[in-house]
């Protein structure tokens, strides 16, 4: 749901350097709430700082307006600046899953995988991550295999009623069934690829990425290169997958 880096700037450091990225990406800031100023003066001190960017693509919001006009109460998006914990977090509500709970057309979807790919690397260059580049390919990933799963969502929906609505017989309902089993498949292959990119953007926070969950050794940065994802070195992936049957995809 939400998509956040940790950085060791202050937050006044980070805001600035959030604006700067707004702008090379094309995105403008509407406006900054600062909630610990707005709060303390009306009487509820807030002890941590906290400046929330609401900020926006004109392009993509006038595909999104233009698609289903009831969604402009989802725009814009925000980029939240806060202290937590003693460190200095940038966070959003990933876009995707936003319009994804309001809107199942599949043009919307990708859209917000668009937009969440860019607001990615924008939370990335502000933090200056040292795991930018794993977390660029996993956010381009995950934003490809969201749009995928709502666009399989609407497909299998359309399969379903038009293939029930021509069975027959017995035969023909076997075909309807094969037909829906293939579609849930692949929706709940890419459900588990990004579950698995996930973890791993998790992993990049905690500063435990490319470290085995299973040994504790090195992942190996061959297999990182190829598989971004992986959480296992390659022993122990060989191990698991002899245990139990491997994943769609990791």
């Amino acid at each position: 749901m939400y998509y956040s880096a940790t950085t060791t700037k202050s937050v006044a450091d980070a805001a600035r350097d959030l604006e700067a990225s707004v702008k090379k990406h094309g995105f403008g800031v509407l406006h900054v709430h600062d909630l610990k100023d707005t709060l303390t003066r009306k009487g509820y001190p807030l002890a941590a700082e906290c400046r929330i960017y609401e900020v926006c693509n004109p392009q993509q919001a006038s595909k999104v307006l233009q698609r289903d006009m009831r969604l402009n109460a989802a725009l814009p998006c925000r980029v939240s600046v806060f202290e937590d914990g003693g460190a200095t977090r940038i966070s959003t509500i990933r876009p995707s899953a936003m319009l994804g709970m309001l809107s199942q057309d599949p043009d919307l979807a990708r859209v917000a995988a668009e937009v969440e790919a860019t607001l990615g690397r924008i939370i990335d260059e502000t933090a200056g991550t040292s795991s930018t580049a794993a977390r660029q390919s996993l956010l381009a990933r995950r934003a490809t295999l969201a749009a995928e799963v709502a666009a399989g969502v609407a497909k299998r929906t359309a399969d379903r009623a038009g293939l029930l609505e021509d069975v027959a017989d017995s035969a023909d309902l076997a075909t309807a069934d094969a037909v829906l089993d293939v579609d849930r498949a692949e929706v709940d292959r890419d459900m588990e690829e990004i579950a698995a990119i996930d973890a791993a953007l998790q992993r990049i926070e905690t500063n435990t990425y490319g470290v085995c969950v299973a040994c504790g050794a090195p992942i190996e940065p061959a297999r990182l290169a190829t598989t971004p994802a992986a959480a296992r070195c390659v022993a122990c992936q060989r191990a698991a997958e002899r245990r139990e049957p491997p994943p769609a995809r990791l």
